[in-house]
């Protein structure tokens, strides 16, 4: 019985070993788990060509997850920006100077001037307020409505993939 080549095999057990490690949507590993079926029917007949066939989605699967991961990771923060710290005087710093801030345009400009400025001031007040929470509590908060770039929860390989790979592993 013939074996696959050396660098074949070594693709594909790499490629496995990406797509253990990957989260994919959940209407994902269906597909995935059939194109396994493929590969692993493949392997058994030791035949390069279908392997290298089959192999195609399986790592384009593979790519995916890790793109998938590597973007959701993204929304990370980065290593060197500074937690704030919450405070409740913020808001209270915001509101005063959003009240001297509408009363200087009140006495410079009148009323008009005074609803321009209260404009701003609202942005101001709004600023502050959205300072009070931590940048890991704004990085829950943007996380908590999705973890996947495409907004579709992700989750790890189900079992039958997993004993898929596990017997194509055994296999090479």
């Amino acid at each position: 019985m013939a074996e696959l080549s050396l660098d074949l095999a070594r693709e594909v057990r790499r490629t496995l070993a990406d797509l253990r490690a990957v989260r994919l949507a959940a209407t994902a590993w269906p597909a995935v788990a059939g194109d396994l079926g493929r590969l692993d029917a493949a392997v058994e007949r030791t035949d390069d060509a279908a392997v290298r066939a089959a192999l195609v989605p399986v790592s384009q699967a593979a790519f995916e997850g890790k793109v998938r991961g590597r973007l959701a990771a993204a929304d990370m923060p980065a290593a060197m920006v500074i937690a704030t710290k919450p405070t409740s005087a913020l808001p209270a710093v915001g509101a005063g100077s959003a009240a001297i801030l509408i009363l200087i345009g009140y006495l410079l400009g009148g009323p008009l001037v005074a609803v321009g400025a209260s404009m701003f001031a609202l942005f101001i007040f709004g600023v502050a307020v959205a300072g009070t929470r931590t940048t890991k509590d704004r990085v829950d908060h943007r996380r908590s409505k999705g973890l996947a770039p495409t907004m579709e929860p992700t989750e790890p390989a189900p079992t039958v993939v997993a004993e898929a790979i596990s017997r194509i592993e055994g296999l090479l």
